[in-house]
This record gives C-alpha cells, structure tokens and sequence, in this order.
C-alpha cells in the first residue's frame, strides 16, 4: 500500500479488504475477511500486535478471538478472522484497516450486483463461483462467468505469444 495515494490506500491505511459475507452464518460480531483479496502492509509495531494475537492463541470455539465472536466461521482461526478481530477490536480506530467494494476488487460473481458490475471496472477475480478457467468447465451459470474465463484466456494467450510459447488447446 502506497502511503498517502493511489489504490484508495490513504495516509496510514495498512489494510485494504473484501468481507466475504456469504461464509458469515449469522450472530458474529463481523463477517470473515475474504482472503482471497487482502492487501496487507502493517506498520511495524501492528505486525508484532497481530503476532502477538496469534501466539497468545486466545481463540474460543464458536466464540472467535478472545470470545469476541469475530472468527466462529470457516476460515476464522486464520487471516479471516485475525484481520476483521485485530482491525475491529485491537486496532479499532478506522484508520488502518478500509473495505474496498468486493465488486470490483475480487469479485466472486457472488451476487446479483456483482454480477452486474461491467467486466471493464473489474479489477480483481476471485475464481470460486465461477470456477477456475484452467480446470475447462464448458458450462457457467452466469454470463460474467463466461466473460471472465474469456478475459482470462486472452490474458493468458498474450502472454504465451510473448514468451514464443504455442497456446494450448482450449476445451
């Protein structure tokens, strides 16, 4: 993260963040951090804090962190409930941490208006709803599925013919 610019970073901002609000079942504190999509740079002293919570191992079964329930969900014992529980509970002032509209930055096809964000302001793909192209599934659900496999497959041809490399079938 840049500091004071670019990519909606911010002067101190250590954190840019998707929550993934399908995993959160309900009667937690805040969702699970989508880590699929984190954009982390701590300062110096927030990365010995985030250790800190790690090895103080303080995490409760259906509780979450410290029994805040922040972190009773899948993922919860790791980067998806360490980020939401430090940001919201250690470091809660607002600053460090900014949400990004999961739309844009690793969007999942998720939604209904994820899947209507046009494929021109999407900056970041989250292949889990749509499936990941390299696995050719020949079927999608949803019309942005098909786009962003085909987006991906250009990238990826473009690359290959930059490094002289024949493209592969695509089936």
């Amino acid at each position: 993260l840049r500091r004071g610019g670019g990519g909606g970073g911010g002067e101190g901002v250590e954190l840019l963040f998707t929550y993934d609000y399908g995993m959160d079942g309900g009667g937690t504190a805040a969702p699970p951090a989508q880590g699929g999509f984190l954009a982390l740079r701590p300062s110096a002293a927030a990365f010995a804090a985030l250790c800190a919570v790690v090895r103080g191992g303080d995490f409760r079964k259906g509780q979450g962190w410290a029994g805040s329930l922040i972190g009773p969900y899948w993922g919860g014992m790791t980067i998806q409930g360490l980020v939401p529980y430090y940001y919201l509970r250690v470091e809660p002032t607002g600053r460090a941490a900014r949400e990004v509209d999961r739309c844009i930055y690793n969007n999942m096809a998720d939604n209904a208006r994820c899947r209507a964000t046009p494929l021109a302001d999407i900056a970041n793909v989250h292949f889990t709803v749509c499936h990941k192209p390299w696995i050719c599934l020949a079927h999608h659900e949803y019309d942005l599925c098909s786009r962003l496999h085909d987006r991906w497959f250009a990238l990826r041809a473009r690359l290959e013919r930059r490094l002289g490399l024949p493209p592969p079938p695509r089936g």
